[in-house]
Order: C-alpha cells, then structure tokens, then sequence
C-alpha cells in the first residue's frame, strides 16, 4: 500500500510540471515598454523650451504600463506618475525651472525612453512664452 501511495504522488508531481510547463509554452509573449517620449515646443516665442514655462510631455508605450517621469535636470511634471491607459498613450505639463540641457525620461519597470531638449530663460505670458537666445 506505500508503494501504490508513492507511485500516485510521482505520477501526480509529474503530471502538475508537465501541466505548468504547458503554460509557460502556451503564455502570450507580453512585453511591457515604453515606446516613445516627446515634449512639444507649445507656444514658444523665440523658438526652443523656456524656463517657468509649461510643455506637454507625451508617453507612448504599452496599454496600461505604469510610468515615471523624471528630469536630469530641474522641472517640475503634473502629473509625473500615471498609467498610460488602454490606448497605450498618456501625457503631462513639463515646467522646466533651470536652463541647459535636461533629459525628460519616462521610466517604466521594463525600461525607459528619454527626449533630449536644451533649456533657455523663459518668461511665462501665460498664453505664450518668450525665449531668450
């Protein structure tokens, strides 16, 4: 009588990792990214990205995949994490508040993407924004 009752647990381990080893074969090859990262120049007078200024970040990538926005420099994001829902697109208002170069990147758990963009003094007409050269 052991033996058949340590016969029927090897017969049903074997069975159990044959079954999930099925599953990992058969599993959709799903992938979470980010694709894209771009920041609009709005209405810059002057041309370029001006500082207290608001610009609006764009974030393609994966239907519902969680971002992170960040700056190597100095800005602000509203709002700087959010899901990029199921049409796999999101954005949010960039405030740069230093000059040079800044690195927007939007950071998910499986990799990320950046827009490189140079930084100049702005100032905030509200409608509008005046860079300086």
């Amino acid at each position: 009588m052991f033996g058949s009752r340590k016969s029927a647990f090897a017969a049903t381990t074997l069975f159990a990792a044959a079954g999930a080893a099925a599953l990992v074969v058969a599993a959709p090859g799903a992938s979470a990214y980010v694709s894209s990262v771009t920041v609009s120049s709005g209405s810059s007078i002057g041309g370029g990205y001006g500082t207290n200024c608001s610009y609006t970040v764009t974030v393609n990538g994966s239907p519902n995949e969680y971002v992170w926005l960040y700056d190597s420099n100095s800005a602000t994001f509203s709002p700087q994490q959010f899901s990029l829902g199921t049409g796999g697109t999101a954005t949010s208002s960039f405030t740069p508040t230093s000059t040079g170069t800044h690195y927007v990147q939007a950071w998910s758990y499986n990799g990320s993407q950046w827009a490189l963009l140079t930084v100049k003094t702005g100032i905030n007409l509200g409608s509008a924004c005046i860079v300086s050269s």
